[in-house]
């Protein structure tokens, strides 16, 4: 397992981005609290960041799933913070958005919780391997279909700390 010298994202670029989605949630929410939930647990860097430029009052909370190793089909939610979701204007944030399953099935539960409304935000997004008919509302960045790494994204439990993205070879 290498890193790639090749940087698919500068910290810059990142920083520049995440402002922008802030920006633009703001300005599509205005004048109304946002639920920001993160899934966790490769969002967090871009939860904290992102928060940060969101004007509206806002309450944040952390969910993790586990996958089953017998099916891609099979997910349960772990560990879920107790913030109320019913009549709010949830917004969940994800790493990266890739088959859709995992984040087809975290809607349809969050939803059944009863929210005013549900918007999806995620950092990265592979369009490519989708799998089911889901599509964010706000995307960082698209990516190419390799193991990307940094800026929250690990590889087997290593790189979360990159201020950049890169790939693993």
């Amino acid at each position: 397992m290498n890193l790639s010298r090749e940087m698919l994202r500068s910290e810059e670029e990142i920083a520049q981005r995440v402002k922008q989605l802030g920006h633009q949630i703001t300005a599509d929410l205005e004048g109304r609290e946002v639920a920001v939930l993160g899934v966790l647990k490769g969002s967090f860097v871009f939860v904290a960041d992102l928060i940060r430029s969101i004007r509206l009052p806002l309450q944040v909370g952390f969910l993790e799933i586990s996958h089953s190793e017998k099916s891609a089909f099979l997910t349960e939610i772990l560990f879920y913070s107790s913030f109320r979701v019913e009549g709010t204007n949830l917004l969940i944030v994800e790493d990266i958005l890739d088959t859709g399953i995992t984040l087809a099935y975290l809607h349809e539960q969050l939803a059944a919780r009863g929210p005013s409304s549900i918007r999806i935000c995620t950092f990265l997004d592979k369009p490519d391997r989708r799998k089911v008919d889901i599509q964010p509302d706000y995307v960082g960045f698209t990516v190419p279909d390799k193991h990307v790494v940094g800026f929250g994204l690990d590889y087997q439990g290593r790189f979360r700390n990159l201020p950049y993205l890169t790939y693993v070879e």
